[in-house]
């Protein structure tokens, strides 16, 4: 399955383990059964309920998606043939995975924090499979991204802010030396508390 090549590919980059995303992850009918009308049509959900200290997951990627991502026969090439379902993908995968780190340190996570780390996983994960493509990587990301329709004030401030926090993060990456330098990085960054990790970003992009 996809998803869980996108989860190894993370979690080699930040060298995490964790349970496999595919058991977690629900199609169109699940989703319309669990939320009903109650969500507006995204490419990517990612559903947590908490009751009681035991906390939920479900992880939904759009069926087109998959099929895009299946059909381009890899990582690699998905993200060259069908970029929208790459990042669509690894959105779902990187806010799993981080959902999962804090459940498993006790510590809360902000949704702008998830959505900040989402973006920082698409850039690294284009770059790392095309490093000559850098470039076009940060502008197709930071530069010609545009929000859905349908958001409302907080969720289009969240997102704005999340793509100038990683904007600025991702091009610090960029200007290591070789790879070993960014997986480093990487890696101090992913285990720095919330708050530091949101300083960080914030010194980088001003």
């Amino acid at each position: 399955m996809i998803l869980r090549q996108i989860q190894a590919h993370l979690e080699a980059i930040y060298r995490i383990e964790a349970p496999d995303v595919t058991r977690f992850q629900i199609d169109a009918s699940q989703l319309a059964e669990v939320t009903g009308d109650a969500l507006r049509h995204a490419d990517e959900w990612v559903l947590v309920r908490e009751s009681e200290g035991v906390v939920d997951l479900a992880v939904f990627v759009a069926d087109e998606h998959i099929q895009a991502l299946e059909a381009a026969g890899g990582l690699s090439a998905s993200a060259i043939e069908a970029f929208p379902a790459f990042c669509a993908a690894i959105e779902g995968v990187s806010h799993f995975l981080m959902l999962i780190e804090r459940v498993r340190r006790s510590e809360p996570v902000k949704l702008l924090e998830l959505e900040a780390q989402a973006e920082v996983d698409k850039f690294v994960s284009a770059r790392l499979h095309h490093p000559d493509h850098s470039e076009a990587w940060q502008r197709r990301l930071f530069e010609d991204a545009r929000l859905a329709s349908g958001l409302d004030s907080a969720e289009i401030y969240r997102y704005q802010e999340a793509g100038r926090l990683a904007a600025g993060f991702c091009a610090a990456l960029d200007e290591a030396p070789h790879v070993d330098s960014i997986l480093r990085t990487l890696r101090s960054f992913w285990r720095d508390s919330g708050a530091k990790r949101l300083d960080t970003m914030r010194r980088l992009a001003a």
